[in-house]
């Protein structure tokens, strides 16, 4: 079995030799050195993005994009995230300027970003659009909860990834999940706990894997060979 954590936010030190690749996510920037450690290591299974997530945005200082840009240009294998909407949480237009100024630095240095999106879609697709002709490479929707009749489109036109963590009571997320095209699914923990990693990856794939009637092994490696693409746009494939 193939264990892709798409998207998490373990300490630097979190090893596992059971995950075959892993994407730290940044909330707020006091968590980018941490990034910078990952994405400073000898491997090519730990991968790293800085951003301020739509939470925190009060945090985020005067001239943020500018040491964000400083710490793309020297890390070719660093993305953006978690960056995004949230209209469970104050300062929507607030949001908006923060979001859309980390997007455009994902555009200019063309490099993958992890989005967080609640309740916000119709907003983060105007921004998109508006973005169209300058957009990043890649975009992956960490935990998707948008219209699953928007995948295909969002997939087409966004070149987006759709990750998912383990079961809960939205009864949507079969929707969602049975919408997704194999080839643009991935498995995340969204966790800071290393102790639980593992068996969320192993539900959310399980879930994934029974919900489009595969194997769990075929499915974890069809995830497998989606992550890499992911990553590709930081590194070459082999």
């Amino acid at each position: 079995m193939i264990h892709i954590d798409s998207h998490c936010h373990l300490a630097p030190d979190a090893e596992n030799p059971e995950i075959a690749c892993r994407i730290y996510n940044s909330a707020r920037a006091t968590d980018w050195e941490n990034a910078i450690t990952i994405s400073e290591r000898d491997d090519d299974k730990n991968f790293a993005a800085i951003g301020i997530h739509p939470w925190y945005i009060a945090d985020a200082e005067p001239g943020f994009e500018t040491t964000m840009a400083e710490i793309l240009a020297s890390h070719p294998n660093m993305m953006v995230g978690e960056i995004g909407l949230d209209k469970f949480h104050p300062d929507m237009d607030y949001q908006i300027e923060i979001f859309t100024r980390q997007l455009e630095i994902a555009a200019r240095f063309r490099r993958p970003v992890h989005l967080h999106c609640v309740g916000a879609w119709d907003k983060i697709l105007h921004i998109f659009h508006e973005h169209e002709q300058n957009m990043p490479p890649v975009v992956l929707a960490h935990a998707f909860s948008g219209d699953p009749h928007q995948i295909q489109m969002l997939a087409d036109k966004y070149n987006m990834y759709f990750s998912y963590g383990a079961p809960n009571d939205n009864h949507n997320i079969t929707t969602r999940i049975s919408a997704t095209p194999q080839n643009r699914i991935l498995t995340e923990s969204d966790t800071t706990d290393a102790i639980t990693e593992l068996s969320t990856l192993d539900a959310a794939l399980n879930m994934i894997a029974d919900i489009h009637q595969l194997d769990t092994e075929e499915m974890s490696e069809q995830i497998y060979q989606n992550i890499q693409r992911v990553i590709s746009y930081v590194r070459p494939i082999d």
